[in-house]
Parts: structure tokens; sequence; C-alpha cells
């Protein structure tokens, strides 16, 4: 809980700022995207507070099976809470990708990926619409206005808040996010050829991740997390 507790923090310290426009990584405007995906704005999804200690039951392997099918033989990881899961991996047909650790290369399978994981929720007390501010502040392409804030916001805070700060920019500046149209409040979505997509998603305070790799195409991995996604959301309604 003090890590949870401490990142959460850290994320309001870097990005308490505000921005009029939901902008991909790619620095395409997206108005569209966000008059679309406003319209749950007003619904806080508490519902899915009721799923926090089972995952299994936040998407279910029937669920899953339903969009796309699971192997017989697929191993599953299965745990409770804000870093939860509910994830199913097998064999593929693809080869082996190769990655490098200390120095050191290795073969790793590549792996069809299909699950959820990372339910968490902003506080009752957050203005639905500041919830989505927030979170799309996390993925959305930052302006020089708003990594120049982020700058000075880690020059005032102390010395561990500034490092991990400095750090998350870091990884954060490596990663690009499309944002997805009419899906939640707001919809995140990164493809990487070794692991696959990553689909986070707002629904109200709610929110929570899909991760899908099922081929080397990042367009069917998006839409497979979509329909996973909407039958999440779908548990409020």
């Amino acid at each position: 809980m003090k890590k949870i507790t401490f990142l959460a923090g850290l994320a309001f310290m870097l990005f308490s700022c505000n921005s009029e426009k939901k902008e991909s990584s790619d620095g395409t405007s997206d108005n569209a995207t966000e008059k679309v995906s406003n319209k749950d704005s007003g619904k806080s999804y508490d519902c899915l507070k009721d799923f926090e200690d089972d995952y299994g039951t936040l998407l279910t392997k029937e669920e899953m099976a339903s969009v796309y099918p699971i192997a017989d033989k697929a191993k599953v990881e299965l745990r409770s809470g804000s870093y939860g899961q509910h994830i199913y991996t097998w064999e593929s047909d693809r080869p082996s990708f190769t990655m490098e650790v200390s120095n050191m290369k290795m073969d790793v399978p590549d792996q069809n990926t299909i699950g959820i994981k990372n339910l968490s929720f902003y506080s009752d007390k957050k203005e639905l619409k500041s919830a989505i501010s927030s979170f799309d502040m996390s993925y959305k392409k930052l302006s020089d206005a708003e990594l120049e804030k982020i700058q000075k916001n880690l020059e005032k805070a102390d010395e561990e808040v500034k490092e991990t700060g400095k750090d998350f920019m870091k990884v954060r500046a490596k990663s690009s996010w499309d944002a997805v149209e009419g899906l939640g409040s707001s919809s995140w979505y990164k493809w990487s050829d070794q692991w696959g997509g990553e689909l986070v998603v707002l629904a109200g305070r709610a929110n929570f991740t899909i991760l899908t790799k099922i081929s080397n195409d990042p367009d069917e991995n998006r839409e497979l997390a979509k329909k996973l996604a909407e039958k999440v959301i779908a548990k409020c309604k």
C-alpha cells in the first residue's frame, strides 16, 4: 500500500498540469477521439471495485475464450489487488526472439498472451473529468510547456521523488501510445514486437490494462484487446 501511495503521489506531482487536447504519442491531435471517449465521463464504474480481489471474475477464462480460443495447455497467472492479473500464455507458431540481459543474450519463446492486469481506482474525491485529464497525461504526447512544468515540479521535490521521477520520465519518453476511440472514458494502446499489445483503459474512476499477443499484427491485437475491455466495462451496465 505504501508503494501504491508513493506512485500515486509521484504521478500527481509530475502531471499536475492541465491539457485541452487529447493527443497521440506520435503528435497527432485527436479531438474526435476526445468527444467520443468522454461519453462515459459521467459514470464512475464503481461496481468494478467488487472484482479487486477476484480477477478470475473480472475477466473470466470463458469470456476470453469467447473472443479468442485459449489452448488447453495454456499456463495461467492469477492474483488479486492493484497489481493483480489474470493472464494466459501458451506456445505459438512464431519463432523465438533474442533479448539481452546484463550483456548476456538469450532466446525467449514468443508465446501467445491474453489477459488483464492492474485494476485500480482514482479517489472517490476526484471529479470524473479530472480523472480523465490525469489519466491522459500519463500517455499523451506532452507539449514543451507541460515538460517544462514537470521539470519544475521535479526540481522542487525531495531526492527520492526527484530520482524516481527522472527514471519514470526516461521510460515514458521511450513509450509511444495511440489514443483509442469510443472505449470507456479514455483508452490508449501501444505495441511491442517482442511483448505484444498493451491497452490501458479508464472507465470512470476505474482503470485497467489488457494484454494481447496472438500474432505479429498490431491492429489485430488491438481489436482483440478492445473486445476484452468491453466485456469488463459491460459488468457495470
